[in-house]
Formats: C-alpha cells, structure tokens, sequence
C-alpha cells in the first residue's frame, strides 16, 4: 500500500440501533403476501400503487433484450468514446482561436465555470491556455514520451550527485544556469498536468536551490538570465526567503503572465498570475511588492477570490507543518498576522466561495470554523449563476449531439426498453421516497421504517449521503485522522493511537480500509477503544480475494455491521467475484440474516439471479442456514416469476416457502446495481 487510501467527508447523522430479527428455519415459514400496512408509513402516491401484475415484455422478449444489448454494447462504448473525443478537440480548437483573438483567460473560465454543460471542460482550457503562455514565455515543454530525466540534465555537472559544501552548489548552479534546456520542461504525465507541479526543468531546479548561495552570488548567476512567472512563483512556493522572491523579480519578464503548472489542489480554480500563486503558497506579505509591478490577486465574482487562494495555501502550510512534527498542538490555529492577512483581503471585498462536494477535508477548517471570530456567513459568496452568454452558447454548440447511425440508435433503443422493461424506481422516485420517510423518521426509526419497506432504500439513502455531503469533517477529526496518517506504517504506534483514542464512525472505516490491507493490525482493530461501527465498508467490495482470505486466515471477525446496520454480505455481492467471497463468508460463520438493517444474504442472492439471469451458485447454502422469509423476500421471488419462469421454478423447489401467487408484486428497487 503506498498511501493511505484517500479521505473523503462524509458526515452522516445516522446511527444504528438495537433492532433484532426473529430467525426461523425457512421450510416452516408460510408465505406472507407483502402488503402496505407492512410498514408503519405510507408514503404519498406510493410508487407501489401502479405496479402492474406483469411486465410490459414476455420473458422470452426480456432476454432476446438482453442478448441485444450485450452483443451492441461493446461497439457502442467505443462510439461514444470517439464522439467525446471529438468533441474534446472541438472544444480545444474553439478555446485555441478564442484565447488567439485576445479573449481573458479570466473570463472564459469564469464563462465555463457558471456552466454546468461546460464546466467538465475547463481542463481543456487550462491546457491550451497553458500552451499559449508556454510559447509567449519561451518554454520548450516536453512530455515525459519525449523527454526524461537524463536528457534535460544532459550537460549539468553531476545532478544527481548532493553537493556538500557551498562552492559545489555554486558549481552546480553555474552549470544549471548555464545549461542549453534551461528553458526545457518535461512533464511527468503528459495527460491533465498544466496546472501541476509534477514537472523537471533546469531553470526551476536552478531557483529551487538559489538559497543555498549567498544573495551576491545569487545576484551574479542571475545577471544574464530572463525569468518568467514559472520560475518565481516555482520560488514562491519553495519558499525561498523574501530578499530571494526581489530579486528574481528585478530579473523577471513577461511578469504579468500566468505561472505554468499552479493551481488548486482541491478544485478547478486555477492560478492566473503571480499575486495568486504566493496567495496558494501562503505568502500574503508579497501582494505590496507584487502590486508594484502591476500584479494584483484574481477576483472573479462567483468564482475565485484572494480569500480562496490564501485559506488553501495557508491550510496546506499548517498540515505540512503537522505532518512534519513541527508542531505539537494547535497545528491549526492561524496566527495573529495570518488572520489579519485574512481580514484585510475580506475587507477589500474579497469572498470565499464554496468547494464541490467530497473536496479536501482541511480547506476553511480554521477561519470559517466556530471557534474563529471571523466565523460569518457574510464571508462566502455562492457560485456564479447566470445565463448563458452568446460564448457559452457557441461553445455549446460544440457539444451539439451528433445525428447516430442506425446501429448505434438501435443499441440505445434497446438499452431503453431493457431499462423500462425492469419496472425499477428511477433515482427521483427513491429520492422522492426517502424525502418523505426523512420526514417522518430519524435515526434508528428511519433505518427500521425504511427496512420494512424496502430494505434497498437503505443502501440507496447510505449512497446519497456519501456523494451529497456539504460540508467538511470536524477540526479535531481532520487532525486525528492526520495522526492515523503519520503513524499508520508502525503498528506499535498505531495499536497506542487507537488503543487510547476512541475513532469516530468515519475514522473507523479508514482503519478499517488499512486492516484490510494489512491484515497484521486486526488486534490493532479488535482492541479499539470504545468502538463503533464503521460509517461504511464500501472498501471491501474493491478489495481482492486474497485480502479477504488473508483477513480469515488472520481471525478477522466477520460478523460487523455498519452504520446503517448491513453486513458485509453487501460488498460480497458487490464484488467481481461474488461467488468467493459469500463462500468466505458463509464459512465464517456469519449468518445470511447477520445485518440488523438493509438486504440480507437472501435478498441479494435473488437480486444477484435476476441480475445474471441465473441462480446465484451458493443459494443453496444460503437456504439451509436459519432465516425469517420477509415479503420483501418475496417480491424478488415474483420478479424471478415474472421474468425467469424457470429460474423461479428452481427457486421454488429449493425453498417452497418462497412460492408466490397472484397477489404478490415484484421489487422495485435492487439492493444490487443493475448491469
């Protein structure tokens, strides 16, 4: 594992409770036909009302369907990959002449930025706008397909070689400014990588290391040498010592130009000039000196301010700080001079503006927080919102959907008729339908309503939580989570973090994503402190087989839940191989009925045969263990009736209890995502 796996915020305000199942052996329940008064709540205009006793199709017209649309999809898939390719260069060549006949680079982001259509592409326009400025600045950029590492540093003397004493940095610097690439770039991935500082050039290892001479020096191997905002703001960010930053700019041309490979980190706001890129690298006190030249922070209405630039460069400051030890307590905590660097650009009418959702955890964490003074609302501006101008209706344009051939139009055709032929809820009517149980319910009342109803909904409401969040994780759990981060290679610190340190539901999945991985931690996992259930265990539907079985093979207790009350047999299902890993489980011990809430074992094993069009493998084996046949049990039985006559034939004669009549109805939702 190279790095801990990416932290994502997500704050969920439900929590499991104590909701027991009475379990019974299967061949002596009854059928019990499913039936509204089932649940404690009846949603308005119940989706379920208008279910017709059979589908709009034959089961023989389904899987003629089905056959269609695997046979056309692979050519599909390829079609409208060529399409959005040609569409992107569209795009490339309208941004290329807009930006040749003198349009802002500040106004078309700010156009593509208020457009939701347009937005995905601000990529491109990055990358052609960077094209633009490389040439007008007189770079030579490289991808890494032609140029390495070696070749860039061809004729430097010994680059690789650390120098020990001053003169061998003042040799290496000479040969640095000296060099024929100086001006050469290489990009480490030459894909996306304008606004990145993953790039190797000559001239930026040259400022990187002009500390590292006295300032006179400095100044003589600077004195014939032309830089541009690539290279001072390069400098800016290692910040080098302000004396430093003068000097380079006494040397600077082309200043009012935007720093190549600079941007954001968290989101699409990129860096225009030299006032924002020592914003993002947290060094306020340049904008006097900046503004001498005639350089000023960006400030887009809607979009991108001062405030943005200087809270993400401050922010990451104080967590480089923290993950360097070179603080204890507080890591957070904004100085005196760095609030005031904050209040001041608010002043001038510089606003924030808000992330998009699951973006980093450690953006506004200290002065938008309530313990902060400076905590208003009044500080954020909301994302631009506006009509489409006549450019972004051209651009739009570019966009234009294609007239499709007959094959493609067929493939498409068929999709949607095998989509509509399901009889599935669309994703408005789930929203619809857990609005209003959100109305009526909360905590362990909502998971249970939703249970009875329809135990997907719990997997649909776990899935909108984690892509809807809003809003950052908490100060102190940012920085716990930061601990984990710095200790999780060592498990003798791990095992004293955890062991005195109680872990939220959300820092209990990250431990448990790293247990996963490194199955040498579960007693660190088995002997948490006060501990939760996990907020999710999405991760162990990615997981491979063997950390799995090396999770068994090191006692890892199987039988959790999560949050929301479901087992792993979720993920199992979930997993590309499904059949393996149920087994895994189900030699365990964990029990098919293990959750509290959402499917069971037996819910996802016939939502799995109706997916497949095949009985799941291990149904069998899920049928002899002890069960409570459900009515939701029973609807996807009716929908294996409905559109597998002989798979349910099979179904029948395992298990008779799952026998349906006439009055029963198919599920309308899949605890599975369909293929």
């Amino acid at each position: 594992m190279s790095k801990p796996l990416k932290i994502t915020a997500l704050l969920l305000l439900l929590f499991a409770g104590g909701y027991s199942l009475t379990q019974c052996q299967n061949r002596a329940t009854a059928p019990v036909v499913p039936s509204l008064a089932d649940s404690p709540y009846r949603p308005a205009a119940d989706a379920r009302d208008d279910r017709v006793a059979a589908p709009e199709v034959t089961p023989e017209q389904y899987a003629a369907l089905q056959q269609q649309v695997v046979a056309c999809t692979p050519q599909l898939q390829q079609r409208q990959k060529q399409h959005e390719h040609e569409q992107e260069q569209k795009l490339t060549t309208a941004f290329r002449e807009l930006l040749q006949q003198g349009q802002s680079l500040e106004r078309l982001y700010q156009e593509l930025q208020a457009s939701s259509e347009l937005r995905p592409y601000l990529q491109l326009l990055f990358d052609e706008a960077a094209q633009q400025q490389a040439t007008q600045q007189g770079f030579n950029v490289l991808d890494a397909s032609e140029a390495n590492y070696e070749i860039l540093f061809s004729d430097v003397l010994d680059p690789q070689t650390e120098p020990q004493t001053e003169a061998d940095w003042l040799q290496l610097l000479h040969s640095l400014a000296n060099s024929s690439r100086f001006y050469d770039m290489a990009l480490l991935s030459h894909q996306h990588q304008w606004q990145s500082s993953r790039v190797l050039s000559p001239g930026l290892a040259f400022v990187s290391n002009l500390n590292t001479v006295p300032l006179s020096q400095a100044r003589q191997l600077l004195a014939n040498l032309n830089l541009y905002p690539t290279h001072i703001a390069h400098a800016i960010q290692q910040q080098l010592p302000d004396e430093l930053i003068l000097l380079l700019l006494e040397r600077g041309v082309e200043l009012q130009g935007m720093p190549l490979f600079r941007r954001l980190a968290e989101d699409n706001k990129a860096v225009f000039n030299l006032a924002d890129a020592a914003l993002l690298a947290g060094r306020a006190n340049l904008l006097p000196v900046l503004a001498q030249y005639g350089i000023e922070p960006s400030q887009l209405n809607g979009t991108v301010s001062a405030l943005d630039y200087l809270i993400s460069g401050l922010t990451a400051q104080n967590r480089n700080r923290q993950l360097n030890r070179q603080c204890q307590d507080n890591c957070y905590q904004l100085s005196a001079v760095q609030v005031r660097q904050l209040q001041q650009l608010a002043n001038q009418g510089h606003l924030l503006h808000p992330l998009p959702a699951l973006s980093s955890p450690y953006l506004r964490l200290t002065w938008l927080n309530s313990r902060n003074e400076l905590a208003s609302g009044q500080w954020l501006e909301p994302a631009a919102q506006q009509p489409d101008s006549a450019l972004v209706s051209a651009l739009r344009r570019q966009l234009a959907v294609q007239p499709v051939d007959d094959a493609t139009a067929a493939c498409l055709t068929a999709q949607q008729q095998l989509r509509q032929s399901r009889a599935l809820w669309s994703d408005e009517q789930v929203s619809a339908i857990l609005e209003q149980f959100q109305q009526h319910y909360s905590g362990d009342a909502l998971l249970a309503a939703l249970n009875d109803y329809e135990p997907a909904l719990l997997v649909a409401l776990q899935h909108r939580q984690r892509q809807n969040i809003e809003q950052d994780i908490a100060l102190e759990e940012t920085e716990l989570y930061l601990e984990l981060m710095r200790v999780w290679r060592s498990a003798e610190r791990m095992q004293q973090l955890v062991f005195s340190t109680p872990l939220s539901p959300f820092l209990t999945s990250e431990l448990l994503a790293w247990v996963l991985l490194q199955p040498e931690y579960i007693s660190i996992w088995d002997g948490r402190t006060l501990p939760v259930a996990p907020l999710t265990m999405a991760w162990f539907s990615f997981a491979s087989i063997e950390n799995w079985q090396q999770l068994a093979a090191g006692r890892f207790d199987f039988r959790l839940t999560d949050q929301f009350g479901m087992s792993l047999y979720r993920p199992a299902f979930a997993h590309e191989q499904a059949e393996q890993v149920v087994q895994l489980l189900l030699e365990q011990g964990v029990m098919p009925q293990q959750n509290r809430f959402g499917p069971d074992a037996l819910h996802l094993a016939l939502d799995w045969s109706f997916q497949q069009g095949r009985l799941f493998p291990l149904l069998p084996e899920i049928l002899r263990q002890p069960l409570q046949i459900k009515p939701t049990h029973l609807s996807r039985a009716k929908r294996l009736q409905l559109y597998y006559p002989a798979l349910y034939t099979e179904l029948v004669a395992l298990a008779p209890a799952l026998r349906v009549s006439e009055e029963h109805s198919a599920n309308l939702l899949l605890a599975l995502e369909p293929n």
